[in-house]
Parts: structure tokens; sequence; C-alpha cells
């Protein structure tokens, strides 16, 4: 346990000093946002192109009715959620985050979000007490991938969704070895899969959107950040940019 501890507590304290440094909020135009975009319109921002991901996270949403009680784990600095909350104005919105300093953040940038410090991995909500679910580029954070599927699928009521986006890493130099547990590096597409289907859900999507996401992204990092080193090395290093729905039946 005290490993276990100490490992999380080095990895929130590395990724607070990440996120919250003033060098890259500038980067995110002190948005709120921290995602690799979606750049399938060619968008002029940064900060544009991550609300356009986030959407894009929506628009998997397969019900007949709008979800009512909505979680957004991982949810960063908060401003994803506030984008599900502007979606959904009829829902409830949780988003929960392992940071305590991030949260902090979220809590006064986004007033009336149910913000929590939580781990998403052992979630302490009452089982199927969400319809849907969504994590936007987080899951491979996660210490498990396996332990949060677990738990989202307990979470989930049935007939709920999980709609989340993920990394498959060649290697994680780029992105931070000590940000990513050494049992989430499924480099195969099909393990992949099999991994989310063994947790119980079944399999509505999982397509590789990398060229619209991390390709994208690289490009920005170059053209407007002049960051080429940077772009090359994230770029080559992940084999995959999957966005997923699972559905619990």
């Amino acid at each position: 346990m005290k490993n276990e501890l100490t490992t999380a507590g080095s990895f929130i304290e590395r990724y607070d000093h990440m996120i919250l440094s003033e060098t890259m909020k500038a980067m995110y135009g002190n948005s709120g946002f921290y995602n690799v975009g979606d750049w399938t319109n060619n968008h002029a921002t940064l900060e544009a192109a991550c609300e356009a991901l986030v959407i894009k996270h929506l628009d998997q949403v397969a019900m007949q009715q709008d979800p009512i009680r909505i979680l957004d784990a991982g949810c960063g600095l908060g401003t994803g959620s506030s984008v599900i909350a502007q979606r959904f104005g009829n829902a409830h919105v949780v988003g929960i985050n392992i940071s305590e300093k991030q949260i902090s953040f979220a809590q006064e940038a986004h007033a009336g979000i149910d913000f929590r410090v939580m781990d998403a991995t052992r979630m302490e909500f009452p089982d199927e007490y969400f319809d849907l679910i969504v994590s936007v580029e987080a899951a491979f954070h996660f210490d498990t991938r396996k332990d949060f599927l677990d738990c989202a699928y307990r979470k989930l009521r049935p007939g709920g969704q999980l709609i989340f986006s993920d990394m498959l890493l060649n290697n994680t130099d780029w992105v931070g070895n000590w940000s990513v547990p050494a049992a989430n590096l499924i480099t195969d597409i099909n393990n992949y899969t099999k991994l989310c289907i063994g947790a119980g859900f079944q399999l509505l999507q999982c397509i590789d959107i990398k060229h619209f996401s991390i390709k994208g992204f690289c490009n920005y990092l170059r053209t407007s950040m002049q960051l080429t080193d940077l772009a090359n090395g994230l770029e080559n290093s992940v084999i995959a940019y999957l966005l997923t729905s699972l559905k619990k039946q």
C-alpha cells in the first residue's frame, strides 16, 4: 500500500506541475482544456480543437433519451465537463480527478458542476448510478485501464454508455514514463477490444482517429509552436488514438 500511495503521489505532483504551469496554460489559451484536439475542420486554435474533441465524444451518445447522470472521468481542469453540461442541459454532471489542485481549479472556474477528488479506478458512487461516462484522453494514465473499465461497468446503469479516447503507445518517452503504468502498454487493437469486452461491455465502436487527433496536434506544434522535435517524437510514439464507445447491456 505504501508503494501504491507513493507512486500515486508522485504522479499527481508531476501532473499538477505540468498542467498548471504557466507555459502549458498559455499554450492552451488559458482555456482549461488539456488534450490533443480534433483537427478534422482545421481549427485555427488549439482551444477550438480541444472543444471539438470533447464534442466528438458526445456525438457518439446513442441513447433513446438524453442521459440524466453523467460522469467525466479524469476531468482535468473541468472545461470539458462544462462542454458536457452545455450539451446536456438537464443532466447532473460530475467531474472526478485524482488531483486536489486540479479539482480546486475546476470548482472555481465552472460553478454548477459537481467536481470531486476521486480515483477513476475506485469510484465511490453507488452501482448502476450513471447513464453516461465520458473520459477524454485519460485512460492510459489510470492505474490501471482494466480497473477503470471494470469500475465503470459497475457504475453504469443497464443500457448506459462509456465513451472515451485513449492512446496505444510504442513507448512513453514523450508522454512521460512516469505517467503510464506498465500494465497499460497494450500495443495491439485486438487485445484492446478484448479488454473492453472482457469487462462485460458490448463494443459499439473502436476507431483509430490518430490522423485527426494526434497528427493534427503535432502539426500544430510544428507550425505554430516551432516544437519540431517534440512533435516528431510524440507522433512516432503513438500507435493509435482510439475513440471507443461501449454499452452495458
